[in-house]
């Protein structure tokens, strides 16, 4: 009796399971999503020093560089990113610190308008008031507007060194998926010695600084952006001028991250030639 034995066809069933195989990622990989945060940047160059998921590092550290130290000094800085979630961290801060590096266009400004704040008498006098207000610049009564405004300015800048723009004690700043929060501790603004902002949950977009500061000298707090699936939460912005000079401590997370689910194929398996065999029948 003549039997024809298919040899390779196990072979064949492996290779197109393993080809199968190769076409799905794992388990582990099929919810991930990306995420990255920096600890500075400085005039919209790249962020440093960075992590990233999941492409790595997935945590850096450091200090804010020298060629910063005229608009943010000191710092130390801690950055950690994960599954669609990401950290960073910066210490000790201070902004401005070299104010006389500052546009003159600014510093003039600032001292004019603390001048201006010395002058004022402890409780509103309405003549008096709009005298000191008529002596500022034009320019300055226009973004000022009123000498009531100007009071109202005075009482959070006043009683300041002006040997800096702010300083932060602790700012920490996550996103999670497409939530983002910042946290800060003892801010203070032109050297007061009185913090104006200590909390755990700041607001989305928060001003620092006096909104009739903001054509001169802008300083936000949770500044939140979305572009495509990349959520951004950036811990501070400082502006001068109208232009962004400096974001630190800046998380994002973003999409899932990208899977091969169209491998190249393996090459096909050869096809099995039949082997003729005689094989005895017996009883």
């Amino acid at each position: 009796m003549k039997i024809h034995a298919k040899a390779g066809f196990a072979c064949v069933a492996l290779a197109t399971a393993a080809t199968m195989m190769l076409g799905v990622p794992s388990a582990s990989g099929d919810h991930q999503s990306r995420s990255s945060a920096y600890g500075f940047s400085l005039g919209g160059s790249p962020g440093e020093p960075a992590a990233k998921f999941p492409e790595g590092p997935r945590s850096a550290g450091g200090e804010l560089p020298a060629e910063l130290e005229q608009l943010a000094a000191g710092g130390v800085l801690t950055v950690t990113a994960e599954d669609d979630r990401a950290t960073a961290e910066v210490t000790d801060l201070t902004l401005g610190s070299g104010l006389d590096q500052l546009p003159e266009e600014l510093r003039t400004a600032l001292q004019q308008i603390k001048g201006a704040c010395d002058q004022l008498p402890p409780e509103p006098a309405p003549d008096v008031d709009e005298q000191i207000f008529d002596q500022l610049p034009g320019n300055l009564q226009e973004l000022i507007d009123t000498p009531g405004n100007l009071r109202d300015l005075c009482l959070v800048i006043g009683g300041g060194t002006f040997a800096e723009l702010a300083s932060v004690d602790t700012l920490h700043v996550e996103c999670d998926d497409r939530t983002g929060s910042v946290a800060v501790s003892d801010v203070r603004i032109f050297g007061s010695t009185v913090p104006i902002n200590d909390t755990d949950n700041v607001a989305a977009n928060t001003s620092v600084l006096p909104a009739e500061l903001e054509p001169l000298i802008k300083i936000t707090l949770n500044r939140q952006t979305t572009e495509g699936e990349d959520f951004t939460v950036d811990g501070l912005v400082l502006e001068l001028g109208g232009q962004e000079v400096a974001v630190l401590a800046s998380t994002t997370c973003g999409g899932p991250i990208a899977h091969d689910r169209n491998p190249e194929p393996l090459p096909p398996a050869p096809t099995p030639t039949p082997v003729d065999r005689n094989v005895p029948v017996t009883g």
